[in-house]
């Protein structure tokens, strides 16, 4: 193509038709500019393509990764959650309503109410995203939304959950030991095992249980308060990475 351009420049001088001559140069010139501005066009294109599908990409980790959160919770934490606040009700039951109750049914309500969580969330894809840099993330909404939800609502939450957790462990095992004991079985057929048993009697008036009741009530109001935080954070950001990833 080259060659051909250069041999009619040449048959334009040869032919001594100048202004011919610049004209043609002229509209050469400007077929190459057209071609540069084509290709960088081009290029333009192709490095916008790239960056969608990065976004995109990190985007369905995202997505992945709260759906597993989300299921997480449903399998393992709200079960727990639920078990807890049935031995809470039963025992309150007891408790006010002045019922006498067996030591075998107490020792079941008691180990329902006992079931403890310690609140999680997957941020790998968002660390992930850290490193690509957040301004992968075109939507400043969507880019805003994902922020705030990995560095100040979710660890926020799982936080006051699991530091009530933690601050509290302590105070109950030393309170539990005042009333509940270990006990070795062994059972004519030859079995032997060690099961919990009481150390009071009229359990349900006992101060030390009545602490540790009191205790877990709160445990129980603030996981269940956190994890309803935690699933609405996650479901409006689901819905914002699916609304993006549909358009």
């Amino acid at each position: 193509m080259i060659k051909f351009f250069r041999k009619i420049r040449q048959n334009l001088l040869m032919e001594n038709k100048t202004g011919k001559y610049f004209k043609y140069a002229i509209g050469e010139i400007v077929l190459v500019v057209i071609g540069i501005l084509i290709a960088l066009q081009i290029n333009n294109w192709n490095e916008v393509r790239k960056v969608n599908k990065k976004e995109s990409l990190i985007l369905n980790e995202l997505l992945n990764s709260i759906n597993k959160d989300l299921q997480a919770y449903e399998d393992f934490l709200i079960p727990r959650i639920e078990k807890k606040e049935s031995g809470l009700d039963s025992l309150q039951t007891y408790m006010f309503d002045k019922k006498i109750i067996q030591d075998s049914l107490f020792l079941d309500f008691y180990a329902n109410l006992k079931q403890d969580v310690y609140m999680r969330f997957d941020n790998g894809p968002f660390e992930a995203l850290k490193s690509n840099g957040l301004d992968i993330i075109s939507n400043d909404s969507l880019r805003t939304t994902i922020n705030n939800a990995y560095t100040t609502e979710l660890p926020l939450y799982t936080f006051f959950s699991n530091d009530l957790y933690d601050e509290t462990k302590p105070e109950i095992f030393e309170l539990q030991h005042k009333f509940i004991k270990l006990k070795q079985v062994l059972h004519k057929d030859g079995r032997k095992h060690i099961h919990f048993d009481l150390k009071v009697h009229d359990i349900l008036k006992n101060q030390d249980f009545l602490w540790v009741f009191d205790i877990e009530r709160r445990k129980y109001q603030e996981y269940k308060s956190r994890l309803k935080q935690i699933k609405t954070t996650l479901l409006e950001l689901k819905t914002m990475i699916e609304s993006e990833l549909e358009k």
